[in-house]
């Protein structure tokens, strides 16, 4: 009696596995899609992070991507330069600050930021001024400054726009996934 039951439970699995193993599913690569996830921040506890300001519909957003050690202006820069990443692309964050193909310069000093560009830093757009100043302001800065009281001057081609600040009226409202509602 066991003898049966064992073969004929036996029959049935194998009657199941052959549909399962012949269903055309292929397997694939690992895709590459961003930053991994970077779990749960404990609170009153700071995480080193970089912040960069992108173009997003109705302004700029920041942007906090996971750093190592504390991010100074003058690391932050160049990566803003380098424009977003792939998961941020797909967030719909862009740049609008033209690919830098020559030589620039970052150098802070205390409360104030200066960037130099190989370009006419008076045909920026506003969008790309704020991408710039506010990344400067909102990382490493010497004097202890609130970011918003940072000084950023943006020199480029013979000419100066100094004394800006990062201003808030760009700052687009952050986006958050839809949820779904429940009818009544």
């Amino acid at each position: 009696m066991r003898a049966r039951r064992a073969a004929a439970a036996a029959l049935l699995l194998g009657s199941l596995a052959a549909p399962l193993a012949a269903c055309g599913i292929e397997p694939t690569d690992v895709v590459e899609v961003g930053q991994p996830a970077q779990g749960v921040r404990r609170p009153g506890v700071k995480t080193p992070e970089v912040r960069l300001y992108f173009g997003f519909p109705g302004g700029v957003q920041m942007v906090n991507r996971p750093a190592d050690a504390e991010v100074s202006a003058e690391e932050a820069v160049p990566l803003l330069l380098a424009g977003p990443n792939e998961a941020e692309k797909m967030r719909g964050l862009y740049s609008e600050l033209p690919r830098i193909g020559g030589r620039f310069e970052v150098v802070s000093a205390v409360g104030r930021v200066t960037v130099t560009l190989p370009l006419d830093v008076t045909r920026l757009s506003p969008v790309a001024r704020v991408q710039l100043v506010c990344t400067a302001a909102h990382n490493a800065v010497p004097g202890g400054l609130r970011p918003e009281q940072v000084r950023v001057d943006l020199v480029g081609a013979g000419k100066k726009i100094p004394d800006l600040l990062c201003d808030k009226k760009y700052n687009a409202p952050a986006v958050a996934p839809a949820m779904p509602t429940s009818a009544p």
